[in-house]
């Protein structure tokens, strides 16, 4: 006589608490994930900031000493940029790093546009040449930009002539009190920022450490009076901190409102009377 074998299902109950199991875990699990995916690219960029930071050295040796110019002569271009601009600054670095992926941020993710009329496109890396994510700090002594206590100057050369406002030379290592406390490459996300144009900076620098001036990624700022069809800024975060890259070659990830007191922004003469905390400024006395 043969036996026949009874085979056991799963009841529904059964197939209730797996399901719940391997929901509770992948509840668990999913954050720990994004935060690795997080912390890998926070390293990332850590690590672009450095590569940068480590030409800027070789630069200024070569350079008797000077921090390299955000803009050195005139831009190349007429109404639709073409090719890189040999005289901004991150093409000058970049013969020291070799190396053009380090200048986009792995977060950064903005559309970039050109000085065409439609803007940003599908064809964008050809027409822009890709990202630049990272910026010099911006030095001009003039009394129309007080707040220009970086390191690197602006050299304006219109077609009518040199503009004596802001022909300025970059300060040389010798000029910064304290380079080790000194923040001069700044994460920042602007949709006029590429390959192909200018590296951009903001003339306020106040602006890279506090929100009410600028939004931390992924939130944006819309900009008025430039030439691209979608103008926006933003400042590269992880985790709610930023990487920032010092004079002297090293790089920290630091809070924005950690690198500026916020006196600054609510009483900048009373900031600089009182030589309130300022990791961008140039000066060693705002270094406490």
């Amino acid at each position: 006589m043969r036996c026949r074998s009874s085979h056991r299902a799963f009841t529904l109950i059964e197939l209730l608490v797996v399901i719940a199991i391997i929901a509770i875990l992948a509840a668990i699990l999913f954050p720990v994930f994004a935060q690795a995916k997080e912390a890998a690219k926070k390293a990332s960029d850590l690590s672009n900031m450095k590569q940068i930071s480590l030409g800027v050295q070789m630069y200024s040796n070569d350079y008797d000493d000077l921090f390299p110019m955000l803009r050195n002569d005139r831009s190349n271009w007429q109404a639709v940029v073409t090719g890189p601009q040999i005289n901004s600054g991150h093409n000058a670095v970049n013969p020291y790093v070799k190396n053009k992926a380090i200048w986009r941020s792995p977060n950064d993710s903005m559309p970039r546009c050109d000085a065409t009329s439609t803007g940003s496109s599908s064809s964008e890396s050809h027409v822009t040449g890709g990202p630049i994510s990272y910026v010099f700090s911006y030095y001009d002594p003039g009394a129309s930009t007080p707040y220009a206590f970086g390191l690197s100057a602006w050299d304006s050369v219109s077609a009518a002539g040199v503009n004596s406002n802001l022909d300025r030379t970059s300060l040389s290592t010798s000029g910064v009190g304290g380079v080790a406390q000194t923040i001069f490459l700044m994460p920042s996300y602007i949709s006029w920022s590429y390959w192909n144009g200018l590296m951009q900076h903001r003339n306020d620098q106040r602006q890279y450490a506090f929100e009410e001036f600028i939004p931390t990624w992924p939130k944006t700022m819309a900009l008025a009076n430039i030439w691209c069809a979608n103008d926006f800024m933003s400042i590269g975060a992880y985790g709610g901190q930023s990487n920032w890259g010092f004079a002297d070659g090293h790089v920290k990830s630091m809070p924005r409102a950690s690198i500026m007191d916020r006196m600054w922004y609510t009483a900048p003469a009373d900031a600089v009377a009182q030589n309130k905390r300022n990791l961008i400024h140039f000066d060693e006395r705002y270094k406490n």
